[in-house]
């Protein structure tokens, strides 16, 4: 029995298609798998991108609390500009005019003091010091203290959080040290 060659050549078409089909289908699935695959790497991305603008925005409400003694004298209102509620600053980080992270400061919280003797005061070296001086005492007006501060940082878009935490040794006055850091 021989073939009619039409018909051998009809069925090597047939598997011809077959197998370019196939071929299609895995090449139309690595497409789309590296598709998504690029998608997932995107949203990591753009999620550490808001942590870290978070993270950044905590860090610069603990440093403008730390440019000034404010938390010591009046640890309920740590910033001289809040926004909507004290110790709250809020961040607009692409330049839209709306608020994109919120950082919410916790009163500071007092570590330790140390009382300082109106021996170790330099009021030559650093003049403000001279205010601290007791005559005719062993203990000054001042005290060393060591507190923390606290900073949970919000993005309002992606609801990142980072809480970011800062200790600080100050030189401050005994008043300061009665009313915000009672021991």
């Amino acid at each position: 029995m021989t073939m009619r060659p039409d018909i051998e050549t009809g069925r090597q078409q047939g598997m011809v298609l077959l197998i370019a089909l196939i071929m299609l289908l895995a090449i139309t699935l690595m497409i789309v798998t590296a598709s998504n695959l690029v998608q997932t790497n995107l949203k990591v991305v753009h999620n550490m991108e808001s942590r870290e603008q978070a993270r950044y925005a905590a860090l610069s409400a603990i440093e403008e609390a730390l440019s000034s003694d404010r938390f010591t004298s009046s640890p309920g209102n740590m910033f001289i500009v809040s926004c909507e509620d004290a110790n709250q600053k809020c961040y607009d980080t692409n330049g839209d005019g709306e608020t994109d992270v919120r950082v919410l400061m916790s009163a500071p919280r007092c570590v330790m003091v140390s009382p300082t003797k109106n021996s170790e005061l330099r009021p030559y070296q650093y003049p403000a010091e001279a205010t601290c001086y007791m005559p005719a005492a062993v203990y000054s007006q001042c005290a060393e203290s060591v507190w923390e501060l606290r900073a949970v940082a919000t993005d309002l878009v992606t609801g990142a959080e980072v809480v970011a935490r800062q200790g600080v040794s100050i030189k401050t006055t005994l008043n300061n040290i009665d009313t915000a850091c009672p021991l």
